[in-house]
């Protein structure tokens, strides 16, 4: 036991992240948060991890999410104030993967730590306490993600 809370479990080398296979809208695109209609893109009841991240002149991720509903979080982050702030920066845009329940604190966590969202997820899991499940953020290649590690 450590003096000052838990330690910090030894962790091994982490797998090659998986592609989730990020879900687009039309076109391949990936949809715009706030034009989303969650419940129309079969997100009612649907459990699985989302992310949501801005763009313009200095984009950013903004959210990172594990649901078992993410129909209803996505109506409730939709009036979420501190969320809202970043689509004046640029646009809202959103993705989500459909994850099986015991994986998705580990997938939740893993992006949590890797992309650092601006808004931090009262819900996220510690790493201590998960087994983190590396998985490629919507959008980006296996170099991209290593790009981005490499430049802190």
């Amino acid at each position: 036991m450590a003096l000052f809370g838990r330690k910090k479990k030894p962790r091994g080398p982490l797998p090659a992240p998986l592609d989730p296979k990020w879900k687009h809208g039309g076109e391949g695109r990936f949809p715009r948060f706030l034009d989303l209609d969650p419940e129309a893109a079969g997100l009612k009841g649907a459990s699985g991890v989302f992310v949501i991240w801005h763009t313009g002149s200095q984009p950013g991720w903004v959210y990172v999410g594990a649901s078992q509903d993410m129909a209803a979080d996505f109506f409730k982050l939709g009036d979420d104030d501190e969320i809202l702030q970043y689509r004046n920066r640029g646009s809202l845009y959103c993705s989500w993967t459909f994850i099986r329940k015991e994986f998705q604190a580990g997938v939740q966590c893993y992006l949590t730590l890797a992309l650092k969202p601006k808004v931090e997820n009262p819900d996220c899991p510690e790493e201590e306490d998960v087994e983190l499940v590396p998985v490629l953020p919507p959008g980006m290649t296996l170099e991209q993600l290593e790009k981005m590690f490499a430049n802190g």
